[in-house]
């Protein structure tokens, strides 16, 4: 979590501003939600350089309007919005003010238009009295949870409450709105509250000054009606549309970014027999939590300068150090002698006590020297240098990934940080542990796991335990046959493309239904998100 003192004012107040092709866009879809209707109350919640003014004043929607309140936190940004309101022909009034505050304070509600840029600020950034006016409106609108994860949230839905019944909204989000985990209730609100929705998608990075990958989200308020239909428009390369009934109880929308052809051939995979839940086949939990992975994992060299072979136990602490499907002894033993961190050490009440042996003692010492039993999670443990080691699993599983997540088959029974999920297959299941990895890389599952994980800045994919159990795998008793050469396929290339092309086709032999076709279509599935998650902003702050 990066600290206010980290961060600069721009991201602090979310001051990144709307591209012209952006807010032209979004006059555009106002313009056809709102056919002839003239004397247009329009609301800019956070105008602030005064983009959508100045895009409105250009746009044949500006001869439209009737009132413009525009409201902006920075005096600056105001005071040269208002300057622009008294030479435009704009009728209307720039208010100095808090959003946040406006809108507790009762102001009217029966706004024609809503025209916004919502602020992206994490909720640490958030000061307490916001946070409190964020978590009063998410109570008054039956989306409690959800509002003070990001700034956005907040000014988005106090923005749409303020429009009358049949106002319309365009506004610009980020894509986190789709994606997120925390904009459920948010999505489900929205379902609830307005209908003629649609998406407008962008290709990761077409925007270089907004460090957040966006979206434009336009559609109308309604008391009457819900929605459940969601027109998509892609305008990557040109421009294709298609349409989505979604999903109320979804818990992300990330695959409505896929065509219909492509949901459908989803669909059909995951209604299959031979098609189970990753957790209704293994349990994967966490791996050991040492607080200090640098002090407690050591090399080879490490382990034999302070003498601490007693106290080592065999680790595996990256899966990227994993050079197959499988993980063996002879493996961990070329990891130690290339004097990679290849050791954890294991205080444990069953070993040597190492405050009777000077060498371990003063080893020790050193972390103390170092404040090592300071940190959290070291502190609470007494000893703090003895590590609740967790046990080996059968399975390990990366738990954050670049191009796709990992299974490996820990034939060595190595110990896992928590870098690395520890997993058991599960008696019931009918299969084993080198079934699972042999599966595992294929383009159902790897699609899955774009769907159910969440991404991060630079492209990261991470699986929490919820979404590892939700991942989709084709379960064979005989898929372990195919191990060895799956095995040695990616040993020999590193090459993740061709792990997953030989996956699919042992899985097309195992599973008939699962065919060339709807592999393909799997496969285009996944590289659209993937390519999609891999090119985004690579900003330290703007992470989703």
């Amino acid at each position: 979590m990066r600290t206010r003192e980290a961060v600069s004012p721009e991201k602090l107040r979310g001051g990144f501003y709307s591209p012209e092709i952006l807010v032209k866009l979004c006059l555009d879809r106002v313009q056809t939600l709102l056919a002839s209707r003239d004397g247009l109350r329009v609301l800019e919640p956070t105008a602030g350089d005064g983009a959508f003014l100045r895009g409105l004043q250009a746009h044949a929607l500006g001869s439209r309007v009737g009132h413009v309140e525009a409201i902006e936190l920075l005096d600056s940004e105001a005071t040269k919005i208002d300057r622009f309101l008294d030479r435009s022909e704009l009728p209307g009034r720039v208010l100095n003010a808090n959003v946040l505050e406006w809108y507790t304070a009762g102001n009217t509600r029966d706004y024609d238009v809503v025209l916004a840029n919502p602020p992206y600020v994490r909720f640490q950034f958030i000061n307490d009295e916001d946070k409190q006016r964020a978590k009063d409106l998410s109570s008054e609108l039956g989306v409690v949870g959800s509002s003070v994860s990001n700034l956005w949230i907040p000014v988005f839905l106090l923005a749409l409450n303020s429009l009358a019944d049949g106002g319309v909204f365009s506004v610009i989000l980020p894509t986190e709105f789709l994606t997120g985990v925390s904009a459920s209730r948010v999505r489900g609100w929205l379902l609830d509250n307005t209908t003629d929705l649609s998406i407008d998608l962008f290709k990761p990075g077409s925007f270089p000054a907004v460090l957040q990958e966006v979206l434009v989200l336009s559609g109308r308020r309604t008391s009457s009606n819900q929605t459940s239909t969601v027109e998509f428009a892609d305008h990557n390369g040109g421009s294709h549309t298609w349409t989505h009934v979604v999903d109320r109880d979804a818990k992300t929308w990330t695959a409505y970014l896929l065509s219909p052809a492509e949901v459908e051939a989803y669909r059909f995979a995951q209604a299959l027999k031979s098609v189970d839940t990753l957790g209704r086949v293994a349990r994967f939990s966490v791996s050991t939590v040492t607080g200090a992975n640098a002090y407690f994992c050591l090399s080879t060299s490490e382990v034999r300068a302070h003498e601490l072979e007693p106290w080592a136990l065999p680790l595996l602490g990256r899966s990227r150090q994993a050079r197959g499907l499988f993980f063996t002894g002879e493996d961990h033993g070329l990891l130690a002698d290339e004097d990679q961190p290849s050791w954890i050490l294991s205080f444990a009440a069953n070993r040597p006590d190492p405050t009777k042996v000077r060498k371990a003692l003063e080893y020790i010492h050193r972390g103390e020297l170092l404040d090592i039993h300071t940190r959290y999670k070291t502190r609470i443990r007494t000893p703090w240098y003895r590590v609740p080691i967790v046990s080996a699993g059968d399975l390990l599983l990366s738990k954050r990934s670049n191009e796709f997540p990992r299974v490996i088959a820990n034939h060595a029974k190595a110990i896992t940080t928590d870098t690395i999920y520890k997993g058991q297959v599960l008696a019931s299941s009918g299969v084993t542990a080198n079934d699972v990895t042999a599966s595992f890389h294929n383009s159902l599952t790897l699609l899955s796991a774009e769907i159910e994980g969440r991404s991060f800045g630079g492209g990261v994919l991470e699986l929490v335990p919820s979404e590892v159990s939700a991942l989709l795998i084709p379960t064979s008793p005989e898929m372990h046959e195919h191990l060895p050469r799956l095995d040695a396929t990616y040993r020999e290339s590193r090459d993740g493309a061709a792990l997953i092309e030989a996956t699919d086709g042992a899985i097309e032999d195992l599973v008939p239904e699962l065919t060339q076709d709807v592999m393909d279509s799997l496969r285009g599935a996944r590289d659209s998100l993937l390519t999609r998650r891999i090119v985004r902003s690579t900003s330290e702050f703007y992470e989703d």
